[in-house]
């Protein structure tokens, strides 16, 4: 034999226990065989059962309501009335009579000018007023004698119409004189400055011994802003325009207004404008609110509510049964067998947490809590010591509801380790 031969022989005869060592398991891996083998199935048992548990939901029967109607929107209190409060007339003040943020009365005085100057033209006015009376009296007493002697024949036409054109004259000079002593106080009342409306002072922008001027580039001598009744604005969503036109022709529509500290005011609609802004899709409204308490202030932001009225014969759910689905909104309807089907819903309005619907007949079992992981055809059990009638503590049982299959699947996995 070869020596070629000889170490081929050699090769293979020492690749024949690496052979039989791979091919035979080892006792070890044969013990062990029948662990692995069955906790594979174990796992899938865990699957399996995940997908066969029902899941713990609350749910509620849908029902028919009356459902009062409110439009919700953010909005901004305005005053109805403000002013720059300047002069008519160029002067010096002399004096004023309230102080900042003073509430003043209509007609009242706040500021006086230098009058010297216009309290003697009124003067001279009524100077001139004296004097045309006189010469008209005298005038008049001419006619009369003119007459007498007219009817006796004693004077010519001509001096008794003469006679009469003097009074006439007289009459003329008087009502004259009479306008120039009216604009000689219309000009000295311009020496007063009074407040035009029930209102608050602002800040007070001259003092005693100013000069100012009337012209309308001059700074005002203070700003007069109406608190109560104040006025509101905000908008309102097109969709919602039929309802407060319906609300409008049938009388007055309420508002109610809620501060960010909760204090409430209530008023009225009192303006609805008449373009809708087509950027937005909104429409522009105005109310009055009573303020007697002094509760906001313009510029402020408030939650308003209008109240036009009530939607009759509404199908009502608590808001958090209808849910978001990838076609709309809809809800879980729970079948006899105990599973759920969706029922496509058309919301159309949330009122003080109520969903009213549109697409769905009362009395319906529906799941308010624990519909956010089910899928059609799911099977369901309801939460023990569930309200059916109304959904009350539905937190309670949501948390119930979460942690009943965290618990389970923590079990199985255990005994899937054991």
């Amino acid at each position: 034999m070869s020596r070629y031969t000889l170490a081929l022989l050699l090769s293979v005869c020492s690749l024949l226990p690496a052979c039989q060592n791979k091919e035979t398991p080892s006792p070890s891996a044969t013990a062990s065989a029948p662990a692995n083998s069955g906790s594979k199935p174990a796992a899938d048992a865990k699957g399996g059962g995940r997908s066969n548990r029902a899941q713990v939901v609350s749910t509620i029967l849908s029902r028919i309501e009356t459902v009062p109607l409110q439009l919700e929107a953010q909005g901004n209190v305005l005053a109805l009335d403000e002013v720059d409060i300047r002069p008519q007339k160029n002067g010096m003040i002399t004096q004023i009579y309230f102080k900042e943020g003073d509430e003043v009365r209509r007609g009242q005085t706040l500021f006086a000018l230098d009058a010297r100057d216009d309290e003697a033209n009124v003067g001279k006015a009524a100077a001139s007023v004296a004097s045309a009376e006189a010469a008209l009296a005298i005038a008049r007493r001419d006619l009369a004698r003119n007459q007498e002697l007219s009817d006796k024949n004693f004077i010519a036409p001509s001096a008794l119409d003469s006679a009469r054109n003097k009074v006439d004259t007289a009459v003329a000079n008087l009502a004259l004189a009479r306008a120039a002593l009216d604009q000689a106080k219309v000009s000295l009342s311009y020496t007063r400055i009074t407040a035009p409306f029930d209102g608050r002072a602002g800040v007070i922008n001259v003092r005693a011994g100013s000069l100012v001027t009337s012209t309308a580039s001059s700074p005002a001598l203070v700003h007069l802003t109406r608190m109560n009744p104040i006025g509101v604005t905000f908008a309102i969503a097109e969709r919602d325009l039929p309802a407060l036109l319906d609300g409008v022709r049938k009388g007055k529509v309420k508002l109610t207004a809620r501060t960010a500290a909760q204090e409430s005011l209530t008023g009225e609609v009192v303006f609805v404008d008449s373009n809708v802004d087509r950027t937005s899709a909104t429409l522009l409204v105005k109310g009055k609110l009573d303020n007697s308490a002094h509760l906001v202030w313009p510029g402020q932001y408030v939650s308003v509510k209008v109240s036009t009225g009530n939607i009759e014969g509404a199908c009502v759910l608590p808001a958090q049964a209808v849910l978001n689905g990838p076609n709309g909104r809809l809800v879980y309807v729970v079948q006899d067998d105990g599973t759920v089907q969706p029922k496509a819903v058309e919301l159309l309005r949330i009122a003080d947490e109520k969903a009213v619907i549109k697409g769905l007949p009362a009395g319906l079992k529906v799941v308010l809590e624990g519909g956010q992981n089910l899928r059609p055809g799911s099977k369901v059990t309801e939460a023990k010591g569930a309200d059916k009638a109304d959904g009350a503590q539905h937190g309670k049982r949501d948390k119930a509801a979460q942690s009943a299959p965290a618990a389970d699947g923590a079990h199985a996995a255990g005994a899937a380790a054991q």
